[in-house]
């Protein structure tokens, strides 16, 4: 079987009934479930726990620009209210679902590009198409 790399990707999240597709330099969707495994006298049994999930966003910051994200989300974390995201793997399959606003970071160090790097915490399930 061929090895197959998937590079491309993209992450749009609207906020306000603006959709913005930011430059991104990471974007990783990560799910986290947990399993109790129960023991009796006749057996055993695993049972599996909800799942959580968290989607970390590492970008550039674009404060002050047109249509900014930084700016925008800034505002999203203030206002507290769960904006959606869609994010597209290699190919035709999407993830969307529901995050929680999170303040993002402002500077960094003098002799590179700005970045941001945030984790939000979804609100709900995600849903793959």
């Amino acid at each position: 079987m061929a090895l197959v790399v998937q590079t491309g990707r993209s992450l749009t999240i609207e906020v306000d009934s603006v959709s913005y597709s930011i430059q991104t330099a990471e974007v990783t969707l990560t799910p986290s479930q947990t399993t109790t495994q129960y023991v009796t006298l006749t057996g055993s049994a695993a049972v599996a726990g909800p799942v959580t999930w968290a989607l970390r966003v590492r970008a550039f910051q674009d404060w002050g620009e047109a249509v900014s994200f930084c700016d925008a989300i800034y505002a999203a974390a203030a206002a507290g209210s769960p904006v959606s995201f869609e994010l597209a793997a290699d190919g035709p399959t999407t993830f969307t679902g529901n995050i929680i606003p999170t303040y993002p970071n402002v500077g960094g160090a003098a002799d590179s590009a700005l970045e941001v790097d945030i984790t939000f915490e979804v609100d709900g399930d995600v849903t793959k198409a």
